[in-house]
């Protein structure tokens, strides 16, 4: 249950931690480091999902990746140049990820960007095809890439975590972290929280959501995490995704108390 001091507190913490500061140790600090939308798509696209694991060997494995790319990362992009980078088959780049799923990955993301100039453009084009039915955007993202890249989700039912927070970013305006390129053709309204067993703890400690009968957190699943975003809608009208920083300054501070 959802109490006003909860919410109080959710809004303070949301307004602590969306700061220029969090991007220190955060991997959306990659896209800020472009001017132009094209390649600031690209580099948060690959930051957010290479975004698990300890965080040190997040940001190392993917400032590998962008400095192989040197100075024009859309022509890295364009001319194939991840090829040289990624040439070790089945073998492991990042955790259970091969540099043949890297390969596959951004061999889809040089695809779109050759039909649609960005990928933004492209996904736009998928999310206002007058045949989408769908609200939100990461299905539709999830299906455009085939599914032997295991670095996008395809389970159906998934939280889509890296997705979300991908989305987050490029929607989300007002913000000294999110960049804002899709306002005018995403609402923040149909932006979905960046669910993972971690978030989905610091929620329970909040009481956002019953437990199972068993007293145990649900599992990060699609239908959790419009649950969870729909309560934070009521906390955040209009930008429930906010939310996002309130839970993970929830953890942070929880755990500097303890």
């Amino acid at each position: 249950m959802l109490t006003k001091k909860t919410a109080d507190r959710l809004v303070y913490l949301a307004d602590k931690y969306e700061t220029k500061d969090f991007l220190t140790k955060d991997p959306s600090q990659f896209m800020h480091r472009y001017t132009d939308p094209a390649e600031m798509e690209i580099a948060a696209f690959l930051a957010a999902n290479m975004a698990f694991g300890r965080r040190d060997q997040i940001l190392s494995h993917t400032e590998a990746v962008l400095q192989a790319a040197g100075t024009d990362l859309l022509k890295w992009v364009q001319n194939k140049g991840y090829r040289k980078f990624f040439t070790k088959g089945d073998s492991s780049y990042y955790r259970m990820y091969t540099h043949n799923d890297f390969l596959l990955f951004f061999d889809t993301v040089c695809t779109l960007i050759k039909e649609s100039d960005t990928i933004g453009n492209h996904f736009k084009k998928i999310y206002t095809h007058p045949d989408n039915k769908s609200n939100y955007l990461t299905p539709l993202i999830c299906n455009l890439f085939p599914e032997n890249c295991h670095l996008i989700p395809h389970s159906k039912g998934t939280a889509a975590k890296r997705i979300n927070m991908f989305l987050r970013w490029m929607v989300r305006d007002n913000s000294p972290v999110d960049l804002g390129l899709w306002k005018d053709w995403y609402s923040k309204k149909n932006l979905l929280i960046p669910l993972d067993t971690h978030v989905m703890q610091e929620a329970a400690t909040l009481s956002l959501f019953q437990l199972s009968k068993n007293g145990n957190v649900p599992s990060a699943s699609f239908k959790t995490d419009v649950q969870l975003t729909n309560l934070m809608e009521t906390v955040f009208p209009g930008d429930p995704c906010r939310a996002d920083y309130a839970l993970f300054g929830f953890g942070v501070d929880k755990d500097a108390d303890s």
